[in-house]
């Protein structure tokens, strides 16, 4: 109990320490009798009107290449093998009938 009661203690002197201090910077100000200066009205400054800047106009990429076929990259050899079938394809080629259907 004896460490919080000195720290009670120190309070109280650190109070009156800092109260007796504002007393005395309070007293010399009042003594001093200097009057502060008034302040000189500063003319306002004077904004010269913005000026619009006009929108940069963005350059157009350029268009990027297109894509590479199979036959470019296959050879024209591979590429019947490599094209995709197409719905009219599949609309023009008959249906050919597997063994199992025609069995039964």
């Amino acid at each position: 109990m004896g460490k919080q009661y000195n720290k009670v203690i120190k309070r109280r002197r650190r109070a009156a320490y800092v109260a007796k201090k504002k007393a005395a910077i309070k007293e010399l100000v009042d003594k001093s009798g200097k009057t502060t200066k008034s302040k000189v009205a500063k003319p306002k400054a004077v904004r010269k009107p913005a000026v619009k800047k006009e929108k940069a106009v963005e350059a157009k990429p350029e268009p990027v290449a297109d894509k590479a076929k199979p036959v470019d990259v296959l050879g024209p050899d591979d590429a019947v093998k490599a094209e995709p079938v197409t719905k009219k394809e599949v609309a023009e080629k008959p249906q050919e009938e597997s063994a199992e259907s025609v069995e039964s």
